[in-house]
């Protein structure tokens, strides 16, 4: 049985995947960029394959609304920051307050699931951590190489 603390964790990655989804999705359709595009598209499946197991895994989780914590409603403010403030070029300044909250939130989740009491549970979500983490170094390197551009959508 998934306790009260555990549930809210769930919650909470399956709410911040689901808006990280839409951003990424929508990002990647306004990348001009091939690399860039396909990036963005990866880190947007990444998380629409978190959302999906998890909705498989804990069919009976109670809550479907979106997450209200604070980590998971400064992730959509960033999200709506992030769109409006690169709305030309998507450039190194342009996504680095992004990359600096994304890392940041992996980062406490990471924290929160080494905390949980159930093994299985833990190591489960660590392994789409992981996916996650990945995508975003990929992020990084592509973001060290060159400015990159997109079209206004």
């Amino acid at each position: 049985m998934i306790n009260n603390r555990e549930q809210q964790l769930i919650q909470e990655l399956k709410s911040i995947c689901a808006d990280g989804y839409s951003f990424y999705n929508m990002t990647a359709r306004k990348a001009v960029s091939s690399e860039l595009r396909m990036l963005f598209r990866e880190m947007a499946l990444v998380r629409a394959e978190i959302v999906n197991d998890i909705n498989m895994r804990f069919s009976g989780l109670k809550s479907s609304e979106p997450s209200t914590t604070e980590l998971a409603l400064t992730m959509r403010a960033i999200y709506k920051l992030a769109h409006g403030t690169c709305s030309e070029i998507i450039d190194k300044d342009c996504l680095a307050d992004l990359e600096a909250m994304e890392m940041r939130s992996l980062e406490i989740l990471k924290i929160y699931v080494r905390r949980m009491n159930d093994r299985r549970i833990s190591s489960y979500l660590a392994g789409h951590l992981a996916n996650i983490q990945l995508s975003q170094d990929r992020l990084k390197r592509l973001k060290s190489e060159r400015p990159l551009q997109r079209r206004v959508g």
